[in-house]
């Protein structure tokens, strides 16, 4: 019997649908905590805007820096679909965002130091390092390896 290191429906092997279910989780912690630490955590950033900047400017602030979390948010989110379907670019592209958040979150170890709420405000990056980790493992390179041969849409 010849393995492919997919699993039995046909699907991406295991490493890869987990850094994938990762790559989901932390695109959806970074917009929750987006959400939060603007509107509801206090001091909410909001109103830390609008304390300096003025209402107008402060949601035009908030406008600006929501609508560019969404569009990397989007981005992200397009690697991580054609990295599930086998596409070795994004693969490469995930990869490299997941050592550039291993390069912020050490940055940002370095100059705070380590603690309990800079892990938490930073859970996002640790789940984008591990999903990048996870697509170096053996299994991971056979399913890349498998794609290349085939058209791309």
């Amino acid at each position: 019997m010849v393995t492919t290191g997919l699993d039995p429906a046909g699907w991406a092997p295991k490493p890869v649908r987990v850094a994938y279910a990762l790559t989901l989780a932390g695109t959806a912690v970074e917009l929750v905590g987006w959400v939060l630490g603007s509107f509801v955590i206090t001091p909410t950033r909001g109103a830390e805007l609008r304390e300096e900047l003025g209402p107008s400017e402060a949601l035009l602030q908030l406008g600006a820096s929501g609508g560019m979390l969404v569009a990397l948010s989007g981005l992200w989110l397009l690697g991580a679909y054609r990295m599930r379907a086998g596409r070795p670019w994004a693969r490469i592209a995930l990869a490299l965002a997941g050592a550039l958040c291993a390069l912020w979150l050490l940055n940002d170890t370095t100059m705070s130091g380590f603690d309990v709420s800079l892990a938490a405000e930073r859970s996002h990056e640790v789940l984008a390092i591990a999903a990048a980790a996870l697509l170096c493992l053996p299994a991971a390179n056979a399913h890349f390896t498998s794609h290349r041969a085939q058209p791309t849409c």
